[in-house]
């Protein structure tokens, strides 16, 4: 009875340290992932960062006031004087003064 009973003992015993050993490779593991987690979040925070840049400098581009700035001092665009427009076919042209068909129609 004795030596079945000291075969129980040592099997417990490994078992216990298997399952020390198992918990202590597991806990490895779950730390290698958080490492890796880390280091996504960190990615993903340079990435929106550089989102948000960009987002900045698209609405800045797309501001009227910076689109006018480039049309005249880079492209030399200048605003048309009177008589000088182009249409783009006999049918979008108007048919006299707009202005003066406009008052015409509010008088009469």
């Amino acid at each position: 009875m004795q030596i079945r009973g000291q075969k129980n003992i040592i099997a417990t015993i490994l078992f216990i340290g298997f399952m020390c050993l198992v918990m202590v490779v597991l806990t490895a593991y779950a730390a290698e992932l958080r490492v890796d987690n880390n280091k996504l979040i960190s990615s993903n925070n340079t990435l929106q960062g550089e989102i948000d840049t960009l987002s900045v400098r698209i609405k800045a581009a797309n501001n009227i006031e910076n689109i006018e700035n480039i049309a005249k001092n880079q492209l030399g665009m200048v605003y048309p004087e009177t008589g000088q427009y182009v249409y783009i076919s006999d049918k979008d042209t108007p048919l006299g003064d707009l202005a003066l068909r406009i008052r015409e129609n509010a008088y009469h």
